[in-house]
C-alpha cells in the first residue's frame, strides 16, 4: 500500500497521523520503544504548538536535546523525578531521529532536522564507560573457541557421524558470531520479538556468502558470510538436512521445547527422543533462543579454556563476538569497514565504539613526535 500522501493536508501531516504509519512496519520491543518515546516526543512538540512534521526544525529538536538534557541533570540531582540517564537521552534522541528519517524516505520531509549539527550539539555527553572496558573477542579468544568446537565436532563425526548435529550446529553458530558480526538477536530466537524466530536457511546464501537478518531497525538487511562461517555453515546443513527452507538454521534441542512444538503440531507426544521425531515427522522445531546461546557459550568458554583474565565477564558473550569482529576489521581495515559490516548507520557509532583504537593509536603516534627530545 501507497503510504506517500497518506493523510496529508495543506497543513501537513499530524505527528499523530505519521507515527501511526511509522509503526505499521515495526513490531516487537521495539516497535513499543518507539511508540511510547516518539509519542512522548508528540506531546512535548504539542506543548510547543509544533503539530506537524512539517513544523518540526532543527531548533525544533535542539530544544528537545535540551530538554533531555536538563532530565539527565534532573536524575544527577536530588529531584530524581523525571530523571535519566545520559545515555538515555541519546536512546531517545536517536528513536525520534529513526521516525524523522521515516518521513524523509517517504518525502514528507526534504531533510531530517534531528541529524543537523546545531541540534545534536545539545545532547548532553554519554558519560559511559570507556569503550575498552567492553568485551571484545580477541583474536586469541576466537582462535581458542574456533579451536574447539572445530576439533569436538569433528570428533562427534568420526563416532556419530550424522547423529552429531548437536556439535556440528554449535561449532556452526560459533564460527558465524565470531567471523560475522551478526547481532545475537539477528540469527537466534528472542522471546520478547516474535518477529526474531531465529535465521532460517532461506535466508542464507552459502554460494554467494551472504545471510539476510532482521537488523536492529527491524528492517531486513543483507550481511556477508566469510569462508571462516561459510564452510560450518554448510557441513551444518548436509548433516541436518532440513525438509523446508523455512526450518531454524540452528535448532534447539531442548526437550520441552520440542515437545511443546510438537504438541503446537497437533501431535500426540511421543514415547521417544524429541527430537527423532521431529526428524521422522518434518514438525518444524524451535531455533534455539539468545538466553540458551548465552548459556551455551559459558559452557563452551570453561571447556575451551578460553582465556578470560583481561575481561569484563567470565565467558565468551553474544556482543562480544560482534565487538570482536568490528575491532579486527578496524584495526586492519579502517573505520568504513567496521561500520559496513557492522551496519551502522551513524559512522559515529562505530567510532565512539572503537574509541580506545584511536587513543592508543594516537598515544603511538605522540610518543615518536617526541622520541628525538
Amino acid at each position: 500500500m501507497d503510504h506517500s500522501n497518506s493523510g496529508a493536508s495543506p497543513q501537513g501531516k499530524p505527528l499523530e497521523d505519521a507515527l501511526a504509519e511509522f509503526l505499521e512496519s515495526k513490531s516487537g520491543n521495539y516497535a513499543a520503544n518507539l511508540e511510547r518515546v516518539v509519542g512522548q516526543w508528540i506531546s512535548y512538540c504539542a506543548d510547543r504548538d509544533v503539530r506537524t512534521l512539517e513544523s518540526v526544525t532543527k531548533r525544533t529538536m535542539g530544544h528537545y536535546a535540551s530538554h533531555l538534557g536538563r532530565r539527565v541533570d534532573a536524575g544527577q540531582s536530588d529531584a530524581v523525578d523525571g530523571g535519566i540517564a545520559a545515555s538515555t537521552a541519546h536512546t531517545y534522541y536517536n528513536l525520534v531521529s529513526a521516525f524523522l528519517s521515516w518521513a524523509v524516505k517517504w518525502d514528507y520531509l526534504a531533510e531530517n532536522p534531528a541529524e543537523k549539527a546545531a541540534a545534536k550539539d545539545e545532547l548532553p555527553s554519554k558519560n559511559s564507560s570507556n569503550s575498552g572496558d567492553q568485551q571484545f573477542w580477541s583474536p586469541e579468544q576466537r582462535r581458542t573457541i574456533m579451536g574447539y568446537v572445530d576439533e569436538r565436532a569433528r570428533t562427534a563425526i568420526d563416532e556419530r557421524g550424522t547423529d552429531a548435529l548437536e556439535e556440528v550446529r554449535d561449532r556452526a553458530l560459533v564460527a558465524l558470531l565470531a567471523y560475522a558480526g551478526v547481532r545475537g538477536a539477528e540469527v537466534l530466537a528472542d522471546s520478547r520479538d516474535e518477529r526474531r524466530n531465529g535465521l532460517r536457511w532461506q535466508s542464507v546464501d552459502l554460494e554467494n556468502g551472504v545471510i539476510t537478518v532482521l537488523g536492529k531497525s527491524q528492517d531486513k538487511e543483507e550481511t556477508a558470510l566469510p569462508d571462516q562461517a561459510v564452510t560450518p555453515l554448510r557441513r551444518l546443513e548436509t548433516i541436518l538436512d532440513p525438509p523446508a527452507a523455512d526450518w531454524p538454521v540452528f535448532p534447539s534441542r531442548h526437550p520441552p521445547s520440542l515437545y511443546k512444538a510438537i504438541d503446537a503440531a497437533g501431535h500426540e507426544k511421543p514415547d521417544g527422543d524429541p527430537w527423532g521425531y521431529v526428524l521422522e515427522t518434518g514438525i518444524e522445531p524451535p531455533s534455539m533462543s539468545t538466553s540458551g546461546a548465552r548459556t551455551l557459550l559459558k559452557r563452551l568458554s570453561d571447556e575451551a579454556d578460553v582465556p578470560l583474565d583481561d575481561s569484563p565477564k567470565d565467558y565468551l558473550t553474544l556482543h562480544g563476538a560482534r565487538r570482536g569482529v568490528g575491532e579486527k576489521l578496524y584495526r586492519e581495515r579502517g573505520a568504513a569497514a567496521a561500520q559496513r559490516t557492522l551496519r551502522h548507520a551513524d559512522p559515529q557509532t562505530t567510532s565512539e565504539m572503537y574509541s580506545h583504537i584511536e587513543a592508543s593509536e594516537l598515544a603511538e603516534d605522540n610518543t615518536a613526535v617526541f622520541d628525538d627530545e
